[in-house]
């Protein structure tokens, strides 16, 4: 088994590889947060449900037994491995999984997630992997730099994970040189200039093949605030933050400081979008607010960003024949048909948005959208009939 509590994008590249049109690939997404209720038993829900619909297609006898293999792997783990990793809060607490498997492609790879997805168990040629690429756009990357006078680590950090990147010794500083005498003082800081300026060639480099959004910077005591002098521009540009720490402090020590500006950086960002949807609000311009403005206006495909609390949840209704989500209707504007209710309109509302290829930024600051119902959409265009006014 392959499990990982960090994603990327080469790992969704390997997991389309194993599409060849011939085999099957089961994709399971689930959510172990504890207001949801009991996970395993969902989770046999979703089982027995996809082996009834497996039935019902005009599969091949042995495409069929792969999935049935697949659903029996998928079975195991999650009774009996999934309980202890949603127990263990390191590097994050999981909320849910992505899990793919296919017996007759020889994989089964499992991605414990920081946020729950949409519920759902999918069987096809290819994996349901979109729902991932999503929530790799919507987490940044983080390039984490950990320097003191003559040695430099460099880490990645995305959604909560963390992992070794780069390691640079700079040999020219010996140790005698960690508390030079006076007359070596000119020499010693001129070589420690040079380690840093060779630090900072590093994080150019890997800040431009590796695509990091932000940059995190860890400064030993002796040369704190030092590196930051050497950034360029471009780089100070992206500085998220910086922090006092040690080349050679353990990794959760690393993780856990450079995930405190980590945090900063959301509450940051996730206040301005906030704001300027009140701001749109407030002129007239271009946003919805509340749950019934916020379905109607994606049923209309006039969202450009769905802003949502994390954790909001409400009853609705929706359309079999046409897709309409609602509040309450009880027939469809659409098409006319009866419609009927869902738990859960919300996360219904946020896979309409993924098909749509709509932004989607969930609020973990739950308090500033409260006085706006939860839920709002920045948008691309007005009504149609405001427009033509």
């Amino acid at each position: 088994m392959n499990a990982s509590r960090m994603i990327t994008f080469d790992m969704i590249r390997e997991l389309r590889e194993f599409a060849n049109g011939r085999n099957l690939i089961t994709s399971l997404y689930l959510a172990t947060v504890p207001e949801r209720g009991d996970f395993v038993e969902r989770a046999n829900r979703m089982f027995d449900d996809a082996l009834d619909r497996l039935e019902r297609f005009d599969y091949t006898e042995r495409q069929k037994e792969s999935v049935r293999n697949d659903i029996a792997k998928l079975r195991e783990f999650v009774r009996e491995v999934l309980p202890a990793e949603v127990k263990s809060t390191v590097p994050f607490v999981v909320k849910g999984i992505a899990a793919f498997s296919s017996t007759s492609r020889n994989l089964f790879r499992v991605h414990y997630l920081p946020r729950p997805l949409r519920e759902r168990l999918v069987f096809d040629y290819t994996p349901y992997i979109r729902p991932l690429t999503l929530l790799l756009d919507e987490y940044k990357r983080y390039l984490v730099v950990v320097v003191d006078h003559k040695k430099a680590r460099f880490y990645e950090m995305f959604m909560g994970s963390i992992v070794d990147a780069e390691k640079l010794v700079d040999i020219n500083l010996k140790a005698r040189f960690k508390s030079p005498p006076v007359r070596l003082k000119r020499a010693y800081n001129y070589l420690v200039a040079e380690h840093l300026m060779r630090v900072v060639d590093v994080i150019d480099m890997l800040m431009a093949t590796r695509n990091y959004d932000l940059l995190i910077v860890g400064e030993a005591k002796p040369v704190r605030g030092q590196l930051q002098l050497y950034l360029p521009f471009r780089l100070r540009q992206k500085l998220a933050g910086a922090f006092v720490a040690d080349p050679t402090d353990p990794i959760e020590r690393i993780l856990n400081e450079a995930r405190k500006i980590e945090i900063e950086v959301e509450k940051a960002e996730e206040r301005k979008l906030v704001e300027e949807l009140k701001r749109r609000l407030a002129e007239g311009e271009l946003a919805v607010a509340g749950l019934r403005d916020t379905l109607d206006a994606l049923m209309h495909n006039q969202v450009q960003t769905l802003i949502v609390a994390e954790g909001f949840e409400a009853e609705g209704v929706r359309c079999p024949k046409c897709g309409f989500l609602g509040v309450d209707e009880e027939t469809c504007p659409s098409c006319g048909a009866e419609t009927y209710k869902v738990r859960d309109v919300v996360d219904d509302a946020i896979e309409e948005a993924i098909e749509q290829g709509v932004g989607i930024e969930h609020v973990i600051q739950k308090e500033l959208l409260e006085g706006i119902g939860s839920i709002g959409a920045l948008l691309r265009f007005p009504e149609m009939q405001e427009a033509e006014q």
